[in-house]
């Protein structure tokens, strides 16, 4: 969790944080800012008398469209304006993109046009944030066709967070609205006409962020904190390169298989600016592996899956680090390690051909559960099958004043178009 000596520090990001991406040179031949976006929105979970209000928002057009119409919906709903920092800075983000994530680049012109804005003139256009998170606490796992009935590989990812106030966490200072933390998640497809069509669930950052999802090709990703073992060395500030929060969405867009998402991964400039995280990445063809970056992003590791189910945490698993169950000392006894070795013995006893309802009870033995008014919960539970590019998840909505149980939406189904 987030610590009070850096609560300036997360005051300041979340007043000016910018999310910055980057992708080897991809052409925007074809990506036209004449066409109005196809766009249709639903409440599909929760509601104001929830914890959370979960929206379903489809997509359709260029990607210029699409950051014009996500805009719209920062400002209408959430209050997003666009931020002023240090020229300079801000030069430097604008040519990165154009130069290097194209894709990107359009979208953050669609922001331009729906502000009205010069695109040259000093303002950041290039994200969106409505919330972000100090911390995210979570529990992964990819298993591959073979060790599903189904014959899908299938990525399985408990989200878990508070479900407090940023007043609760760090001082009426910082959110005085008393607004939670995670009120407003999106599940989100998009069918860019340069691009990977994409379903996934962002809950902070709407332009590019993405916290798990897949594409058309079968792609899936999910980021978890990394609780490293070195002091993190977070830069504080948006910058060029690629932020936390929009690795997968990078990922999504750019990538059709664990091949070509690792090879983009070795090259790419990067950063975080408040949470060091790593990323587990699956493929339809049952491949994935599991990302990782040193304290001071110098250094990057991949441990591959070797054709079996693969599951990650919040430490560092690779080989510097704790890669296997058998690895972690019996004296380590944080949540994460103990919901790494749950995950161990559920996925051991289980059926080499695992049913969904089986891929559900792993994650289940790893929920989070917490104690007064900014418990952690897991307050999404998302199954993704790679082979229907599609997504079942379950939401968290409250707790149930009767009889101390959580109020969960049940799980929602969403597909990708083929």
């Amino acid at each position: 969790m987030f610590v009070a000596k850096h609560r300036d520090d997360l005051i300041r990001l979340l007043l000016g944080l910018a999310i910055a991406a980057v992708t080897p040179g991809l052409a925007v031949a074809g990506d036209s800012d004449q066409a109005n976006v196809e766009s249709s929105e639903r409440v599909v979970a929760g509601g104001p008398n929830d914890y959370m209000t979960v929206r379903h928002l489809r997509l359709r057009g260029s990607q210029r469209d699409i950051g014009r119409k996500l805009a719209q919906i920062a400002e209408t709903r959430h209050g997003v304006t666009p931020q002023r920092p240090e020229p300079s800075r801000a030069r430097g983000r604008l040519e990165f993109y154009r130069d290097a994530y194209p894709m990107h680049y359009q979208r953050a012109l669609g922001v331009a046009d729906h502000f009205a804005a010069s695109v040259e003139g000093g303002q950041d256009l290039t994200l969106l944030p409505y919330n972000l998170p100090a911390s995210i606490n979570c529990s992964v796992v990819y298993y591959p066709p073979s060790h599903c009935a189904s014959g899908h590989a299938t990525l399985s990812r408990n989200y878990d967070w508070s479900t407090g106030t940023w007043a609760d966490m760090l001082g009426s200072s910082a959110h005085k609205d008393g607004r939670r933390t995670t009120e407003d998640p999106y599940v989100i497809e998009v069918y860019p006409v340069t691009g990977y069509p994409a379903l996934y669930i962002c809950a902070y950052e709407l332009l590019g962020g993405c916290f798990d999802g897949v594409n058309s090709e079968g792609l899936s990703v999910a980021l978890l904190a990394n609780n490293m073992d070195a002091a993190p060395r977070p830069s504080n500030a948006w910058q060029a390169g690629l932020s936390e929060v929009e690795i997968a969405r990078y990922l999504l867009d750019t990538c059709a298989n664990v091949g070509e998402a690792r090879q983009a991964l070795e090259s790419i400039e990067f950063y975080y600016a408040l949470v060091p995280c790593h990323y587990i990445i699956g493929d339809r063809a049952g491949n994935s592996f599991v990302w990782e970056y040193s304290a001071d992003c110098r250094r990057r590791y991949v441990v591959d899956g070797k054709g079996g189910p693969q599951w990650v945490t919040n430490h560092p698993i690779n080989r510097r680090a704790y890669p296997t169950a058998e690895s972690i000392p019996e004296s380590l006894t944080a949540s994460t390690f103990v919901r790494f070795r749950r995950l161990h013995d559920q996925i051991h006893r289980a059926p080499i051909k695992r049913s969904l309802e089986d891929i559900k009870q792993a994650n289940a033995c790893v929920r989070a559960v917490g104690q007064g008014r900014a418990a952690v919960r897991t307050l999404w539970h998302a199954v993704y099958d790679c082979y229907e590019s599609s997504l079942e998840v379950d939401f968290y909505l409250g707790e149930d004043d009767g009889n101390g149980n959580e109020k969960r939406s049940g799980y929602v189904h969403f597909r990708l178009a083929p």
